[in-house]
């Protein structure tokens, strides 16, 4: 050390040597010790030049001798200043390699995060450093990273934007340096961080696309180094902490998009399973009321809301609430209806209690407790048939998926409604048409059946062996079979029946006339052939015929058996068979004379008519005529 009391007597002693490289030597070492202490090298030429003038030396040599040392020491401790800040620049570059390698080779924002604290801690040598990242929407910068604190804090440690240092430079958007935060009236001590024992605190913002204005916006969160005694931070640290902070703001952007879009994926796949659910649940059934209720329990489930309701748009330009699901019972928003179908579009309320565009809705929100408000209209094509209303307990804000979400379900909606509309309004028009069928053919009856009667008077005027008698039988019989098909068809209202119904009836009306020593057994088969009621009234009068023109040849003796047959021939023929057993029966003693009429009838309706064929013949034990046709191809 250099005696700076006496300095001079220093020097004089130095310069008692004899030996001048010795001598030499030792006046640079005292050179070099004077600059080790930050002396003023001008007092140290002053000083030698005493010295060397009392010595009897030449002043030039010692002074000399006294400066090299001096600018050897000056230059020494430069290089090292420079070797140290080289050093430091490499781990800086390092840390920075680290830090954007971490960012880079993971979107796990967590596990990134940490390792960026973790190397500012090393590279800054600092005894704390913690990232919090900012929530947009709710305005508070959460805990996500930190060396040196309570590692329970992370994820839990919350602090609201310009409260504390560290919210303060949030807001600020600028780095904020305390050397000591015990006397700093912005700092707010967190129990759970456990940080009593630092003192000194630097926070930067890290912030995306930084500029010279800040804007809330574009804050990612807040970096923040701590140390145990006061300190005074430099330039080049809050630089450094700034660059890394520029480092980790596009990465945290990426990572956080990618997890929000990730969500979004799956939120929007779990949407659309739930609309094609909803979707199919809405077609499972046609019953207006029971699709009311059933829309507005989905709408509260896909919607994520407390409560819906139905409104249907009224002739008068006025709205009725159909159906409702979830607490409370009373409207009052139907000044906001009418406007949503008026506009076509859309309406929210995010706060009910404030907004003033409707005293209905402020008045469901004080006695309902809704928060918040959203409808939006229900469209089949581009006619609007009501509208949807949901309400929320919570602040609620409908993004534009959710948005698009909804007005596809409140479409599907009212298709839905106008499809059951559509259907019951169907069945009540088949009703009332039935009935008026069902009333016709009735009437259709009775009307046969008094010109029957008629006929009948005038035939037992006339003798049974003319042939007016014979005719005006065959009348009567055509009439009672007609009436027979008009008698099955009022009873069913849709005009249709089948064959078998039809032979059924002639067999039981022909069944009670027949004498009793001539049994006759009816034998009706076949598959069930649906006619409509035009085929049905061919059908009768060809049964008819065919099963009289076989009691008057081939049974009128004894008797005998009579089938009717029916069956499909590849789902589209229908085919009808009528078959007796006469050939094997005896012949009758008195034959009725035969004019053709039956059979051309029979070939007339047939042919014509029914577009069908016929086909008669007479076989060893059974005559069998067979009837053809398509029922499809077939008028009512």
């Amino acid at each position: 050390m250099i005696d700076t009391s006496a300095p001079s007597a220093a020097i004089l002693a130095i310069l008692q040597n004899d030996n001048a490289v010795a001598q030499a030597q030792e006046l640079r070492a005292f050179g070099a010790t004077w600059q080790s202490q930050n002396a003023d090298p001008q007092m140290l030429t002053k000083l030698g030049i005493e010295a060397a003038t009392q010595a009897r030396l030449d002043p030039s040599a010692v002074v000399t001798d006294l400066l090299l040392g001096y600018a050897a020491a000056r230059e020494e401790q430069r290089t090292r200043h420079w070797q140290n800040h080289l050093m430091r620049r490499v781990q800086q570059l390092d840390g920075l390699h680290r830090i954007i390698s971490a960012a880079n080779s993971t979107l796990d924002i967590d596990a990134s995060l940490q390792t960026v604290v973790d190397t500012v801690s090393d590279v800054m040598r600092v005894d704390v450093c913690s990232i919090y990242l900012f929530d947009q929407h709710r305005r508070m910068l959460r805990l996500v990273a930190t060396r040196g604190l309570n590692p329970k804090a992370i994820g839990t440690v919350e602090v609201e934007i310009g409260v504390g240092v560290t919210g303060w430079a949030g807001e600020l958007g600028k780095p904020v340096a305390i050397f000591d935060v015990r006397n700093e009236p912005r700092y707010q001590l967190e129990p759970l961080l456990e940080e009593w024992h630092f003192r000194s605190l630097l926070a930067v913002p890290v912030i995306l696309f930084a500029s010279e204005r800040h804007h809330i916006e574009t804050l990612q969160g807040v970096i923040t180094v701590q140390n145990r005694d006061p300190h005074e931070f430099s330039q080049e640290q809050t630089s450094y902490l700034e660059v890394v902070a520029g480092e980790i703001a596009l990465s945290i952007a990426n990572a956080q998009m990618y997890q929000q879009t990730d969500a979004r994926l799956h939120q929007k796949i779990r949407e659309l399973t739930t609309l094609q659910r909803v979707t199919a649940a809405l077609a499972s059934t046609l019953d207006v009321d029971t699709l009311l209720h059933l829309i507005v329990e989905q709408a509260v489930k896909i919607a994520d809301v407390d409560r819906t309701d139905i409104f249907q748009v009224r002739p008068n330009n006025k709205v009725k609430m159909l159906a409702s699901y979830g607490p409370g019972r009373t409207s009052g928003v139907e000044d906001m209806i009418v406007q949503v179908i008026r506009e076509h579009r859309a309406i929210a309320v995010p706060n009910a209690y404030t907004d003033e565009r409707w005293s209905g809705v402020q008045a469901i929100a004080y006695r309902e407790g809704f928060h918040s408000l959203f409808a939006l209209p229900m469209r089949t094509g581009n006619r609007i048939i009501g509208a949807l209303c949901f309400y929320s307990y919570a602040p609620r804000h409908i993004e534009y998926e959710q948005v698009q979400l909804l007005t596809t379900f409140a479409d599907e909606g009212a298709i839905a409604i106008e499809n059951a509309r559509l259907y019951e309004e169907t069945q009540r028009n088949l009703t009332i048409k039935s009935t008026l069928l069902q009333e016709i053919h009735h009437r259709v009856r009775n009307n046969l059946q008094t010109i029957s009667a008629l006929l009948q008077m005038q035939a037992r005027r006339l003798n049974t062996e003319t042939e007016g008698r014979q005719a005006l039988d065959d009348s009567v019989r055509r009439i009672h079979a007609i009436a027979a098909v008009h008698n099955l068809l009022s009873h069913d209202g849709e005009g249709q029946t089948t064959v078998q119904d039809i032979a059924k009836q002639i067999a039981e009306n022909i069944q009670m006339s027949l004498p009793s020593e001539t049994p006759v057994e009816f034998l009706i088969t076949g598959d069930s052939v649906s006619v409509n009621a035009r085929a049905a009234t061919v059908l009768a009068i060809v049964i008819n015929e065919l099963v009289h023109n076989a009691l008057d040849h081939g049974l009128s003796a004894e008797g005998g058996i009579i089938g009717i047959d029916g069956w499909m021939e590849n789902e589209e023929q229908a085919c009808v068979q009528v078959r007796d057993d006469g050939p094997i029966r005896p012949e009758p003693v008195k034959r009725r004379v035969s004019t053709g009429l039956g059979l051309g009838i029979i070939e007339t309706l047939v042919n014509t008519d029914l577009g069908g064929k016929f086909e008669f013949k007479r076989e060893t034990e059974w005559t069998r005529a067979l009837i053809t046709f398509a029922p499809d191809e077939l008028d009512d």
